[in-house]
């Protein structure tokens, strides 16, 4: 299994790699992933979901919704996210709505639609 540790946020932050997608690949159809990292470098035509976690990479495109515990965006998507947490990156660009109850936005990140957060206890 390859280790994933995203550098940029938080040097602790250890998750496997569980599946793949190359630049060059284009994959027509709906995906479930599991738990772990799944890392998207090339393209997706349809929805993306799971119990665990999206990697999009700078030439990783996904044209469809998205509804995964986490996203960390380098790359693109042309849809709508639901996700507990969500990290955009300069250079990313979202078309679409955002749900979430984190998200984190470096400058240079774009995002075309409406952001609504939920909170993580009713206290707030």
């Amino acid at each position: 299994m390859l280790k994933f540790l995203n550098k940029k946020r938080d040097s602790k932050n250890i998750e496997e790699l569980r599946a793949f997608i190359c630049s060059g690949c284009i994959f027509e159809g709906n995906i479930t992933i599991g738990e772990g990292i799944t890392r998207i470098d090339g393209e997706i035509q349809g929805n993306v979901k799971g119990e665990g976690g999206l990697l999009i990479g700078e030439k990783g495109v996904i044209k469809g919704d998205v509804e995964v515990r986490k996203v960390i965006l380098y790359g693109q998507i042309f849809g709508n996210v639901k996700t507990d947490e969500i990290e955009l990156y300069s250079g990313s660009l979202i078309k679409g709505n955002i749900k979430t109850k984190s998200i984190f936005i470096e400058k240079g990140a774009i995002i075309n639609g409406f952001c609504e957060m939920e909170s993580f206890s009713n206290n707030i």
